[in-house]
Order: C-alpha cells, then sequence, then structure tokens
C-alpha cells in the first residue's frame, strides 16, 4: 500500500473567486500539489458577490475536489459607517460600502488610502446638503484613522481572528502535516503563528510581497514601521520555513532579520505552458494595425508615462508612423494616474490611440494578451523593486507576444533580456523610450524572438511546485508534528 498523503492547510486570503493577481500564485500552488500527492484543505475569504474584483468564472480555476473553508469578512469601518448613514437617513450603496474592505489591495492600491466620494456627495444636497457634506467629511476621517490606529497590519486582523477559530477546528479533526500561509494580506500570519505555537504543525510563510521595507508601504509613519517591524520579527520567530518570489527579496529579509532560524527558500512565480489552450487567436497579425497591450493596475509607484511621451513625440514628428498604432490599457487606473495620462495625450493629440477599458473579466484580458502585436509590462518603482517580479511577467511569457518592459535595473530586467523575450528600458527614461519605440513601429510585423527556453523552463509551475513539495517534505520529515486529529464524531 502507498503511504497515506499528507495534508497541507493552505491560509490564504486572495483566492478564487476574488479577481487579485495573488491568488493565481496559491490557486497554482494547490492544483499541482495535489497531482503531486498532496491534499489541500484551503482556508480562505468568503466573498459577498458585491466586490469590485468578484469575478465567478474564476471559481472555474479551483481543482476539483479541492476542500474549501470560506469565512466571513467583517469590517468594523464599513459597519460604522453603515450605522451612521442609516441613523441619518441615507442609504449606503452595499458594494461601495464594501469596496475597501473585500477587495484585497494589489501592490499599491492600499485599502484606506483615501475615500471616494460618490457625485450625490460632491454636488449641492439641497436641504441635506451640509449633513451629506459632514458625514462624508466624517467617513474620511474614520477611514484615516482605521488605516492608521486600527488596521494594523492591515484591515484584515478581524477576518485573521475569525480565520484562526475556524483553523483551530480544522487541526482537531484533521491531520494536518504542515500550514502555509500567503501574505499578503499580512494578518493571515498570525493565523499561523498561532497554530505552530499551540500545535508545533510546521509553518511556513510564503511572500508574494514584502512587509517590512515594502515601498508600497511607504506612507506608514516611522512609530508604525516600527511596530510592524517588531510584530513580524515575533511571529517569524515560530516560522519553519520563509519563502519569497525573488532572490532579492529574500536577501533583503535575510539582512532584516538576521537572527532567524528558518529555513529560507525563494520560490519565484512562474507560467503554466497551457495557460492558453482553450483561448483562440482571433485577429490577423496583418490588418495593418499595431496593437500594444497592457493589463494590470496603474498607480503611484507604477505609472508608465515615459510610453505615451515617448508616442506622443514621435507623433509630432512622424505622425503617419503612430496613425495604425493602438494602446489598450486594461486594469484599475488610480484617478490621478489617469489624470496625469489625459495631460499627456491632449498635449500630443494622441488620445485617440489610447484605450482605458478599466477593469475587465480575467478571459477578456487573456484574449487581448494573445491577441496583440507586443505586450507593455510596465514595473514598480522605489527602492526595494529590484526584486519585484510581476505575476504579470509569467502571463506574458505564456501568450508568447514580444514584451515591451518599463523597468529598471532588477530581477525582472535580468529574467527579460536573459530569456530574450523582449525589449527592456529605464522605467523614467523617455528618451531611450522614444528611440525604442520608434525601432518598433518602423518594422513591418512583430518581431519574433528567439526565446530562450532553456532558462524559461525554470519558472514553469510544475517545476516550481516539485521545489515547493520537496520543501514541504524536508520540513515534515525534519520538524513532524505530534499533534493528532480528535476522532470525528459518527454519524
Amino acid at each position: 500500500m502507498s503511504p497515506p498523503a499528507r495534508t497541507i492547510l493552505v491560509v490564504a486570503g486572495e483566492f478564487p473567486p476574488l479577481k487579485t493577481i495573488g491568488r493565481i500564485r496559491t490557486v497554482k500552488f494547490v492544483q499541482h500539489l495535489r497531482q503531486l500527492g498532496w491534499r489541500c484543505i484551503v482556508l480562505t475569504l468568503e466573498p459577498t458577490g458585491s466586490e469590485p474584483n468578484y469575478d465567478a468564472s474564476l471559481l472555474a480555476e479551483i481543482p476539483e475536489g479541492t476542500e474549501v473553508i470560506r469565512v466571513p469578512f467583517r469590517d468594523l469601518e464599513v459597519a460604522i459607517a453603515r450605522t451612521a448613514k442609516r441613523l441619518l437617513g441615507r442609504p449606503m450603496d452595499r458594494k461601495t460600502g464594501h469596496q475597501s474592505a473585500t477587495a484585497i489591495p494589489e501592490a499599491g492600491a492600499r485599502s484606506g488610502a483615501g475615500a471616494t466620494k460618490s457625485p450625490d456627495t460632491q454636488a449641492d444636497g439641497g436641504a441635506h446638503g451640509g449633513s451629506s457634506r459632514w458625514l462624508d467629511s466624517a467617513h474620511d476621517l474614520t477611514r484615516q484613522l482605521f488605516t492608521n490606529y486600527v488596521y494594523i497590519p492591515d484591515s484584515y486582523r478581524a477576518w485573521a481572528n475569525s480565520a484562526l477559530k475556524r483553523a483551530r477546528q480544522i487541526v482537531d479533526s484533521e491531520a494536518i502535516d504542515a500550514i502555509y500561509t500567503t501574505l499578503p494580506p499580512f494578518s493571515s500570519a498570525w493565523v499561523g503563528y498561532h497554530l505552530r505555537r499551540e500545535t508545533g504543525i510546521p509553518w511556513l510563510v510564503d511572500y508574494r510581497d514584502l512587509w517590512y521595507g515594502d515601498v508600497l508601504r511607504e506612507w506608514l509613519p516611522n512609530w508604525r514601521q516600527r511596530l510592524e517591524l517588531a510584530m513580524e520579527r515575533r511571529l517569524l520567530k515560530r516560522a519553519d520555513a520563509i519563502i519569497t518570489v525573488s532572490e532579492p527579496k529574500t536577501d533583503y529579509m535575510r539582512a532584516v532579520h538576521p537572527k532567524l532560524s528558518a529555513r529560507w527558500e525563494t520560490l519565484t512565480n512562474g507560467y503554466d505552458a497551457d495557460i492558453y489552450a482553450g483561448q483562440q487567436r482571433t485577429r490577423s497579425f496583418a490588418d495593418g494595425r499595431i496593437e500594444f497591450v497592457f493589463t494590470g493596475r496603474l498607480f503611484k509607484n507604477r505609472r508608465g508615462y515615459p510610453f505615451a511621451e515617448a508616442m506622443g513625440r514621435i507623433a509630432q514628428r512622424s505622425p503617419a508612423l503612430v496613425k495604425p498604432v493602438r494602446v489598450r490599457m486594461l486594469g484599475g487606473v488610480a484617478p490621478e494616474i489617469r489624470a496625469h495620462y489625459d495631460a499627456i495625450l491632449r498635449a500630443y493629440g494622441i488620445a485617440e490611440h489610447f484605450e482605458f477599458a478599466g477593469d475587465v473579466s480575467y478571459r477578456e484580458a487573456m484574449n487581448a494578451q494573445i491577441n496583440c502585436d507586443y505586450l507593455l509590462l510596465i514595473v514598480d518603482t522605489g527602492e526595494t523593486s529590484d526584486g519585484v517580479i510581476p505575476g504579470k511577467l509569467f502571463e506574458y511569457v505564456a501568450a508568447a507576444r514580444p514584451v515591451f518592459a518599463l523597468c529598471d535595473p532588477g530581477i525582472t530586467r535580468q529574467i527579460i533580456e536573459k530569456a530574450n523575450i523582449g525589449v527592456v528600458l529605464d522605467a523614467e527614461n523617455v528618451d531611450a523610450c522614444e528611440k525604442a519605440l520608434e525601432d518598433l513601429l518602423r518594422q513591418p510585423v512583430p518581431r519574433e524572438l528567439a526565446r530562450n527556453e532553456d532558462y524559461l523552463a525554470q519558472f514553469d509551475r510544475r517545476e516550481i511546485a516539485r521545489r515547493f513539495a520537496n520543501l514541504l517534505e524536508e520540513i515534515c520529515m525534519t520538524k513532524p508534528s505530534t499533534r493528532q486529529a480528535s476522532p470525528r464524531p459518527g454519524p
């Protein structure tokens, strides 16, 4: 008889059907670990269906037979806002009320960074205009207070408390061999920490983004950064293995936490070669258009202005060269970023060449990626961004279209150059972007690149999952749990 499958408890705030880039890493680990003989129990958020990043079609990503246990999200800020609006006789939109709470903030899009007022609150509200404006001001202040003083380290702290209670029930009834928490949300680490301390079950924590030191959390005041660093150090003392998505991030965390005894491991994101198997290329690349597609979000540290500036310069000098160009920006754009883009496009008279489609379904984004001429990649900038490898990069690799990347020196640039999958330029260098873009536009068809498939093989998700499974086995063998599941009650 073959030995019984090991069981891993996966604690993940981001999981289908929420359309966040962070969900992909977790759901792919689950998929491939199951194929390698692991039983996966996933503990995650229970969406309401009203979240702006809710996409029911993504439920199909969850491998059939996966045990998924969902814990409702409760947000004190939203509850207070609802009560205040109800008392003042002004109904609160359910979807708006949930937006900052249940939409997992991806890199840079931190919840609570500022309130967005609806049109009726910006205009004169008549007899109720004064109370309406006062209420919005109070709501803005409440959000700032919660963001700075209550949501530490993030708005998932209350959810993590509920998830911990449910996790304790799981380990009491199941023979769990390992616990895996994936961050962000960083509050998820509390679940792994307490379970490890209480049960001795080996705990692996996976950093998709840095906690302390993340350039996208630089808005935190010094006292809060010190507090969170102390919090992180305390939690990680219980970790058996710490995983990051790039070597620079691993090196950074080793330097910040030099006294930890945990095993350090780098497991990058990756791609599935067959991810586009169900997608059809519906566009003829000889139709005379030159289409660039960007899929993702734009915010404070990910902007991409030099691309628009470069195209504008070329349009002024050689309008015929940009005439066939269409640039499709698919994904959310921060209001201040969109305003800056609009100013650039107006100044150069090239607005007709750009489409800002906003959030689209995952399937629509995938279809756009395989039907474009060039994939535009805009990478985060900032002090620790040299270790950032966007998950989007690997979708682009699977789409097999040439990449035009705005990226400062770092690991992402290294991958693009070694894999020979496109052109990469400094993120803020307009002159270099202009020259490279003009070179592309003077080519009659997209250049076919001789990709370095041998180099790219290390990013195959099956290979990464195999390494993860080996790490799990090593941790379970060297630090086995003595915890036994409680007998299940009979029928």
